[in-house]
């Protein structure tokens, strides 16, 4: 029996994706790497290792978990580094890049001479459906901006990455690299490899890959030197392929609404749904609102007054212990949740083939052991 609440990855719908993503790769000639900010998963990590090149990490939890399931040096980006991080980091990371110069004279004496050195730069070009997704500003705190070019690249610098998109289609990627090739062409004109970031939506339905490839052809005729091109996608590897398993747990109503209250909450377990915001599909429900049908605002189950969205609308009424299902529950979801109000984390489980397999479930003793020394 599926418990509930429970994320739900279907596997087949990840091995779909892995299989448009190599078809990209090969055809563009480029390096994929996985990046963790937005799904790690033990129990996929060697089917996705076998389209993905290496691991992308943003911290020390992250680069080691890279490096344990990939048994390869990491290629690792955070916006600061702690210098006690560093012992344990230096003997798995391959590229490391530095947010800023001041960064990269501050640690560069530290780092052997087979890590390969990188710079975040910001082209002040980005494509988000929400500011706070959108690093691509002027004056974001990530990425060095377009004026620093008037100084040489530092010496031991060999690539640039550049992350600014996000779930964005293949002509976000062209307009980014036109502005990288305005903002940074003297930068670019000296280095070897070019990591062009995540947001990438290769596995989104329309998704216009010969326009996204012809672009990858187009900037290797513009930058004739460059040994390597990388992405770091991480929701176009389990775009679609999971749900959030949820269940009605009481019916009430106030003035003017009625309430569908949850097993689940978006605060703590669908955080990007309020920092969007976004309204996640329902797949029990209409497509949109209708007041001629039975409506509900869906409530979470912490205490927060936020946490609530809606409305929504549903064929008939819904009952209580009546099963609901959030859909594209995959990326950005269970690497993002909280124990907010010591509310059950939702399970984590597989769909494969011949049924369902539960990976993990949460209970107090993981609630504890955030809090504790035992």
């Amino acid at each position: 029996m599926l418990p509930s609440p429970a994320f739900v990855i279907d596997v087949e719908k990840v091995r779909s994706n892995l299989l448009q993503l190599r078809r990209i790769k090969e055809a563009a000639n480029i390096e994929l790497l996985f990046a963790l900010k937005g799904f790690a998963l033990p129990a996929l990590m060697q089917e996705i290792l076998q389209v993905a090149d290496g691991i992308a990490a943003s911290s020390l939890a992250e680069a080691l978990f890279g490096y344990t399931y990939s048994r390869k040096p990491v290629h690792l980006y955070a916006p600061a580094y702690r210098p006690e991080d560093m012992p344990a980091l230096l003997p798995i990371v391959g590229t490391w890049v530095f947010n800023s110069l001041e960064a990269y004279e501050r640690w560069v004496s530290l780092l052997p001479d087979h890590i390969q050195i990188g710079l975040r730069i910001n082209p002040h070009y980005g494509y988000a459906g929400a500011e706070i997704y959108n690093p691509g500003r002027p004056g974001s705190r990530l990425g060095i901006p377009p004026t620093a070019v008037m100084r040489p690249l530092p010496s031991r610098v060999s690539g640039l990455h550049v992350h600014t998109l996000c779930e964005a289609p293949a002509e976000a990627c062209v307009a980014l690299i036109n502005a990288l090739l305005q903002q940074f062409k003297p930068w670019l004109s000296t280095i070897r490899w070019l990591n062009l970031g995540g947001g990438h939506l290769f596995t989104r339905s329309g998704y216009a890959a010969d326009i996204f490839v012809e672009a990858i052809y187009s900037l290797r005729r513009a930058l004739p030197h460059l040994e390597r091109i990388v992405i770091e996608p991480s929701a176009a590897f389990v775009w679609e392929a999971g749900f959030l398993h949820a269940q009605v747990l009481d019916i009430t109503q106030t003035e003017g609404r009625q309430w569908a209250m949850l097993n689940v909450s978006f605060t703590a377990h669908m955080p990007d749904t309020l920092e969007m915001p976004y309204k996640p599909v329902i797949l029990e429900a209409l497509p949109s609102p209708d007041s001629t049908y039975p409506t509900y605002w869906m409530g979470g189950i912490t205490c927060l007054a936020g946490d609530e969205m809606g409305p929504y609308s549903f064929p008939k009424p819904l009952e209580v212990g009546q099963s609901l299902t959030f859909q594209d529950m995959a990326h950005y979801t269970f690497v993002k949740t909280t124990l907010f109000n010591g509310v059950a984390h939702p399970a984590l489980v597989l769909k494969e083939r011949h049924g369902f397999r539960v990976v993990k479930t949460f209970g107090f003793e993981d609630y504890v052991r955030r809090l504790s020394s035992g």
